[in-house]
């Protein structure tokens, strides 16, 4: 049994090796700049963000509820020579004694809070750690209405990447099941080691453009700016992303 409550997220290095997206970076680093620090990731994972933000100079904490991936984290971030702090704790309960410029999740890692409440408490932590003229950004996937009708039978590619333990390419594939009901999407992945395969489940909530703007402004989040992809585009029908720019109602 996976000591991580998110049983895909089960080694740094292989987190690593299937989270290599760099498209993001950029607007991040953009963000710092022009809000400031000092900065809160939540769901930092292994740092892929945290550390190209340090290295800017900024001072930026990483929280995630991972063990594994926090200690894998630590130990690039020596190699760097950056003295990050970072937290083991949930977004939904975490009390730091320090207010943030900035404080963002990003990935999509809030669609695994599942329940309406939980994903208030995450933006009332938000507001309680944000500087009276901070921001908040929170990044949600546009949902697609092809991946939730998918035949729960199906398996479809998911990736394939190298093998961090130099053993070969590691080949993901997946079934779905959207329950409606819920708007709670049911995942399970399987992985293909060559040497061996396994399974795990996860879950996602989905959230749509609407309900997402909603749930922000009823929870004292004011929107600024709502972008469809890193690039600063606006969110169009085709985006595939819902990059959410906040600050707290006064």
């Amino acid at each position: 049994m996976d000591e991580d409550p998110l049983t895909i997220y089960f080694d740094g290095e292989h987190y690593d090796g299937w989270t290599e997206r760099t498209v993001d970076i950029p607007f991040y680093k953009e963000q710092v700049e022009e809000h400031g620090d000092p900065v809160l990731e939540l769901a930092c994972g292994t740092g892929r963000l945290t550390i190209p933000i340090a290295k800017e100079g900024n001072k930026i904490i990483g929280l995630d509820i991972s063990k594994r991936l926090l200690k894998h984290a630590e130990k690039k971030a020596s190699k760097e020579d950056l003295g990050i702090d970072w937290i083991l704790g949930d977004m939904r309960n975490f009390s730091l004694d320090k207010k943030f410029k900035l404080i963002f999740v990003p990935f999509n890692s809030i669609q695994h809070i599942l329940s309406l409440k939980d994903l208030e408490r995450v933006f009332e932590n938000v507001k309680r750690h944000l500087q009276p003229e901070g921001r908040f950004i929170v990044e949600f996937f546009n949902p697609d209405l092809n991946i939730l009708n998918r035949d729960p039978q199906e398996e479809h590619e998911v990736m394939e990447y190298e093998n961090p333990y130099g053993e070969g390419k590691v080949k993901i594939t997946e079934n779905t099941s959207y329950e409606k009901a819920k708007q709670i999407l049911h995942l399970t992945w399987f992985y293909d080691f060559e040497d061996k395969k396994e399974c795990r489940e996860w879950t996602s909530r989905i959230w749509f453009p609407k309900e997402v703007d909603a749930v922000l402004k009823y929870n004292g989040l004011e929107i600024e700016h709502k972008y469809g992809d890193f690039d600063g585009s606006p969110f169009t029908n085709n985006s595939g992303q819902q990059i959410v720019v906040c600050k707290k109602k006064l």
